[in-house]
């Protein structure tokens, strides 16, 4: 019984896609699972969160994409002409132009005035159209984004336009027109800024994507906890939060569907991350539930046995007590044949002579 056990719950390499199977159907393999080890499951959900990113990624490429087609065919249509020549922008303007209405979700709304040149006019012209949100201001000589989340927290990222160019589009670039730059950004040259672009998108998505999946898998792995002393079953930490981590499986692949869905569209369901969090937290608890049953078993099958050491314990006693009276009976028979055999070789009265003696 306890080799088959061990065979049950031996510690094995399960590849990748395995996981992933067994995560989202097979109850009974997360306990096999969880005994691979925490480094295990870490780098299970560093590739699942890869894997997940990579999608996210490829949606946000295909977005930006369309925003910068669209946004070249608002510059054709709106913007008056400018040129752009050792790091400073001219344009044929004589008042500031807002644009609000951003169809990009990262951006709420674009200044453009290049009529001011010192950092006092500057500043002194930001808080006068201060807004909550993303503001993309572009100045003569310089791009500033200003980040404000509330009243208190404002962040402020200053861009020269020379040091923007050369990061996506190359140190080729050194002057341009109104006409160059719509033909630039509508040919395969802007290549360049959509890889620069990815490959930076991916290794942020990806860090906040394992630091969130990392500390919701730590609030599944604590209800978990508290599911185990509820059912009063004794079980490690560490070993509920490498099943956690299995756990946020499929919450993961469904929430990975979910932006790609909201990339494209204004789907949205409410409670979102409430139904993710619960999904995981079900897969847990039909775990420990799971495991709960099969120590339940196993106390029965121990009962059982012990009843049967016992019987076997008393069928042993009374064989020995019913022995004890049967080899007494035998002994009292042979004291008696022996007499007689005596009885016989000496005449009654005599004694035996010498000889015979």
């Amino acid at each position: 019984m306890e080799e088959k056990e061990d065979e049950k719950y031996r510690v094995v390499n399960i590849n990748f896609f395995k996981k992933v199977w067994y995560s989202i159907t097979k109850f009974e393999k997360y306990p096999e699972m969880a005994t691979e080890g925490l480094g295990r499951a870490l780098k299970y959900l560093a590739m699942m969160c890869a894997f997940i990113t990579a999608f996210m990624t490829i949606s946000s490429f295909i977005e930006m994409k369309k925003v910068v087609f669209d946004l070249s065919e608002y510059i054709e249509q709106n913007i008056p002409e400018f040129s752009y020549e050792d790091g400073q922008i001219q344009m044929d303007t004589e008042e500031p132009i807002i644009i609000d209405n951003i169809q990009y979700d990262g951006i709420n709304r674009i200044i453009i005035n290049p009529l001011l040149e010192s950092d006092e006019e500057k500043e002194k012209f930001e808080a006068e159209n201060d807004a909550t949100g993303v503001t993309i201001y572009f100045f003569k000589n310089q791009i500033v984004m200003r980040t404000k989340v509330d009243n208190i927290d404002t962040k402020i990222s200053p861009y020269t336009y020379k040091d923007f160019v050369q990061n996506y589009a190359g140190n080729d670039v050194k002057s341009f027109s109104k006409t160059q730059l719509i033909e630039y950004m509508r040919s395969s040259k802007m290549n360049n800024f959509y890889g620069k672009y990815m490959i930076s998108s991916f290794i942020s998505l990806l860090l906040v994507e394992i630091m969130i999946t990392l500390i919701d898998a730590l609030e599944i792995a604590a209800f978990g906890w508290l599911t185990t002393i509820i059912t009063r079953i004794r079980i490690r930490f560490v070993a509920i939060y490498n099943m956690a981590i299995y756990a946020l499986t499929l919450p993961m692949i469904l929430n990975m569907l979910y932006i790609i869905v909201n990339y494209f569209t204004t789907f949205t369901i409410s409670y979102f991350q409430v139904a993710y969090i619960t999904i995981a937290y079900i897969y847990l608890a039909a775990v420990i539930f799971l495991l709960k049953d099969d120590l339940l078993k196993k106390l029965e099958e121990v009962e059982k046995i012990k009843k049967e050491q016992e019987k076997v314990r008393e069928e042993i006693k009374e064989q020995e007590e019913n022995k004890e009276p049967e080899s007494k009976e035998e002994k009292e028979p042979k004291d008696e044949d022996k007499t007689d055999d005596e009885n016989k070789d000496t005449p009654n009265g005599q004694e035996p002579d010498g000889s015979e003696a």
